[in-house]
């Protein structure tokens, strides 16, 4: 007997499967993994999909930018590969940044579902990976010179790997065992969902999926739409300053509300840059301002597809956040990170109580590159340093939080059991949240000494170096971010250097944004944070007028 989808008891439990089974394929891939990027950095989206590719479940770990991404990339992957081309065991795969989430480390698989002969669904995975080639800093001219790409394909056939495709990605990346274990890991991630969602419908006796997915879409939908309608009417605007590549950049965006619907326009923002690989491309642009205002309006509601629905964006064919191949775009958080704090900004003028202030985002990515001491094996590894996130009214930021990516930085324990790094110093660091009523949350100082006996390559991409997060309603902005070789030798924020053996890189991350005048913070929380070593007797007198004597 087939389950009914009209029960809202029935929707609900077969709505909470749907989302244990993207979260079983989730640990799938982070068991399987061979890098810390999705093993331990929590960089990567899975999604559960009708046999439309309509996204029904997504997990509840990972990055919910790329799982927001992810049915679009599945639908424009089946654009290019029909799915009446399709048999059981195949699996298709692109990291061709304009299908995706904008740029080439991210890899994408998906796979079709079938219930005996019949196409029942698609489950789809992502992650950031180690490494594909080219150059590891953002001073590309074109795509082409930021590493190895590849068009949708078939990465097996009827089960079978094409042995081809594997040995050419093999012979284009650097550390070649974690990426291609990373790929076979998104593999068998998908192929958990797979078996997951056959066996519910065999349990369920449901044979058709999509009218499940327009249910549970329509539900999300109409929830998100009615929180949309509890804002005022009305254009709200807002402009971001950013570093840039070689000079800022300029982020812009109206967002126009009307009854339950969103729409947002970007007109004015900077034009995309080369060189400089800080462009976004449109899919990553969409899903961060869905993301935002999905965190401002509706945080709680699981998500699917429906929330997509009420929400239009429009920037500009070659602006720096809608960038036309072959535009570079391998850092494109430098830029994307902002798109959160954009947000937040323009919707502060209608719900100030709702918004929170600019966060000490992008997050800041060291990549170290050389060879073990020992044996001469390559290594490449991403070290991620969160900033503060900012204050909203009634509460503090959180401090070292990777907001808006939600992937941050190894242990330090398991870092130095994988790559031949000392961390000599993990710390947050005082006065850097913005003073406010409600005080902005600190960055981190780590200090990263290179212990391979070799010179190794350091590649850093950092923003909010010059443009510190801002506070709202009064209150103060926060530190900005810096980076030195040995603890005083300026190092390029954008760009690459040589670290000797024994050297040590020194990495500041920005902290959060206050929020509301400093003089309304209470006395005892001012105590407190004295106390704890997150503000300084002098920023104490300072910025809040009071004195530690």
């Amino acid at each position: 007997m087939q389950t009914s989808i009209d029960d809202p008891v029935n929707l609900e439990i077969l709505w909470e499967r749907c989302i244990s089974i993207v979260d079983e394929a989730a640990h799938t891939l982070v068991r399987a993994a061979f890098s810390t990027v999705a093993r331990e950095s929590n960089d990567f989206g899975c999604a559960l999909c009708d046999s439309d590719g309509t996204g029904i479940g997504y997990t509840t770990r990972g990055t919910p930018r790329m799982g927001i991404i992810l049915p679009r990339t599945i639908r424009a992957i089946l654009e290019r590969i029909p799915p009446q081309t399709l048999q059981p065991g195949d699996v298709l795969f692109t990291n061709d940044p304009w299908f995706g989430s904008g740029h080439l480390p991210d890899f994408y698989v998906t796979m079709p579902i079938f219930r005996g002969d019949k196409l029942v669904g698609f489950a789809g995975a992502c992650s950031h990976v180690a490494d594909v080639g080219g150059s590891t800093v953002p001073d590309a001219r074109q795509v082409y010179e930021e590493g190895i790409c590849f068009p949708p394909v078939k990465l097996f056939r009827a089960g079978e790997p094409d042995a081809m495709l594997f040995s050419i990605l093999q012979k284009n990346v650097r550390v070649s065992d974690q990426v291609i274990g990373d790929l076979n890991a998104l593999v068998a991630s998908c192929r958990t969902s797979a078996s997951e969602l056959v066996r519910l419908m065999d349990e369920t006796g449901i044979d058709d999926w999509r009218p499940l997915s327009r249910a549970l879409n329509a539900r999300t939908e109409a929830v998100f739409r009615r929180a949309i309608e509890k804002i005022p009417d009305g254009i709200y605007t807002s402009t971001v300053e950013a570093d840039g590549f070689k000079s800022a950049v300029t982020l812009q965006c109206a967002i126009k509300v009307a009854g339950s619907e969103i729409e947002i326009d970007c007109t004015g923002t900077s034009p995309q840059v080369s060189p400089g690989g800080i462009n976004v491309v449109y899919n990553f642009t969409h899903s961060a301002f869905i993301y935002a205002l999905k965190c401002i309006l509706d945080p709680h509601t699981p998500y699917n597809e429906g929330i997509t629905r009420p929400i239009k964006v429009f920037a500009p064919e070659g602006c720096i956040l809608n960038a036309q191949f072959p535009a570079p775009v391998f850092a494109r958080n430098q830029t994307a990170h902002y798109i959160p704090t954009l947000t937040m900004d323009a919707m502060a003028k209608a719900i100030p109580e709702r918004v929170m202030a600019a966060c000490g985002s992008p997050t800041n990515r060291t990549v170290f590159a050389g060879t073990h001491g020992h044996d001469g094996r390559p290594f490449s590894f991403m070290m991620i340093s969160s900033g503060g996130m900012g204050a909203c009214d009634g509460k503090d930021g959180y401090s070292c939080t990777p907001y808006p990516s939600n992937s941050g930085s190894p242990p330090v324990e398991v870092i130095e059991s994988v790559v031949p790094l000392t961390i000599r110093k993990k710390a947050l660091r005082t006065d850097s949240g913005g003073a406010g009523e409600f005080r902005g949350g600190l960055g981190i100082e780590l200090v990263v000494e290179n212990s391979s006996g070799h010179t190794i390559t350091g590649s850093s991409r950092m923003d909010r170096v010059t443009h510190p997060p801002r506070g709202l309603s009064g209150g103060g902005d926060a530190d900005t971010a810096g980076i030195w070789l040995d603890g005083d030798k300026p190092f390029p924020p954008k760009g690459r250097g040589e670290v000797g053996a024994g050297q040590f890189l020194s990495i500041h991350s920005p902290g959060g944004g206050g929020f509301g005048p400093s003089q309304k913070r209470d006395a005892g929380k001012i105590k407190r944070d004295l106390a704890e070593g997150l503000i300084s007797a002098e920023a104490a007198t300072r910025q809040y007028g009071q004195t530690t004597a």
